[in-house]
């Protein structure tokens, strides 16, 4: 069974935010630095993912019109 974390510590959505783009950032200068992949391929992926997200949205959009 998980383990329920009980904190008094509240962050705004703001806060949450930039705190993950402050780790993927981190993350993303690791990988690309290690050779894990490289920054031309980030782009492609990021590209890639804009694209799915715009079909999806334009099909949700069909749906709901």
């Amino acid at each position: 069974m998980a383990e329920q974390i009980i904190t008094s510590t509240v962050f705004s959505a703001e806060e949450a935010l930039r705190t993950e783009i402050i780790l993927n950032q981190a993350l993303i200068d690791v990988l690309i630095a290690k050779g894990v992949f490289s920054e031309d391929e980030l782009i492609q992926g990021i590209k890639k993912i804009k694209r799915e997200r715009s079909m999806i949205a334009e099909e949700w959009d069909i749906h709901i019109k």
